[in-house]
């Protein structure tokens, strides 16, 4: 119950921390306190003895999934979902699962009327039929069930499932026409962003309790992650997890 409490407070402090820090710092300073957050969640979560401790890097499959007739899905874009990972086993195959990412997401857009997109120097006008590629970076902590099997030589199998509670520290829109050319679209994004996922792989055992990790995920928003012009898009996301375990 202790660690439980710990893992709670842990979670609330970084996500208070981001919150400031978000509304204080330039966005590559920014990126620099994150890196020394997840060194200290790190250190943190690995004096936990229940606890294991691994890092991974995924690329990923992001696409936008449209909520209004005004715009369209013109493609995926490719991402990555990169960061630590952390499980606390309550029983042998059962654990809860969590993480500290840093998350490129992205899509293009289809507007099928002219709108105003903001940006910092100002709104810029888009014709109808203009496509605008996002680029949007999140910071990701989720919390999921684990369920791993026994190993079976030197292999394991698991399932995950949960949620993924994510804060937008920056976002980048380039359009067709060269109207927007990596321009600060965030004022077009909302800030906080909250998605359930599934999916489940395979764990190699190379020696003690240290494994490589290999997993396919599919990641679903339930938020709209658009904040102004009356269009509503959630993001869909496919996970290829590429991890070590120790």
């Amino acid at each position: 119950m202790a660690i439980r409490a710990m893992w709670l407070l842990i979670y609330y402090s970084i996500f208070q921390t981001s919150i400031t820090l978000h509304s204080i710092l330039k966005p590559t300073d920014l990126k620099k306190v994150l890196f020394l957050l997840a060194i200290g969640y790190a250190s943190l979560v690995g004096a936990q003895s229940p606890l294991r401790l691994g890092a991974h890097f995924d690329p990923v499959v992001t696409w936008f999934s449209p909520h209004t007739s005004r715009i369209d899905n013109d493609g995926g874009r490719l991402g990555f979902n990169a960061g630590l990972l952390a499980e606390y086993y309550f029983a042998p195959h059962y654990a809860f699962a969590s993480g500290f990412n840093l998350t490129h997401l992205g899509g293009d857009l289809l507007y099928k009327d002219s709108v105003t997109i903001i940006t910092d120097a100002g709104g810029v006008i888009l014709p109808a039929h203009t496509t605008v590629a996002y680029n949007i970076t999140y910071l990701s902590i989720p919390v999921a069930l684990k369920l791993k099997s026994n190993e079976i030589g030197y292999f394991s199998y698991y399932a995950e499932m949960g949620f993924t509670p994510q804060v937008n520290i920056s976002s980048k829109g380039t359009s067709t026409g060269r109207y927007l050319t990596k321009d600060n679209v965030s004022k077009e994004f909302s800030f906080f962003n909250l998605s359930y996922f599934f999916g489940g792989g395979i764990e190699y055992n190379i020696g003690g309790q240290t494994a490589l990790v290999g997993g396919l995920f599919y990641n679903n928003g339930f938020i709209d992650v658009l904040s102004t012009n009356g269009h509503r898009a959630t993001f869909n996301t496919l996970t290829i997890r590429l991890g070590i375990m120790f």
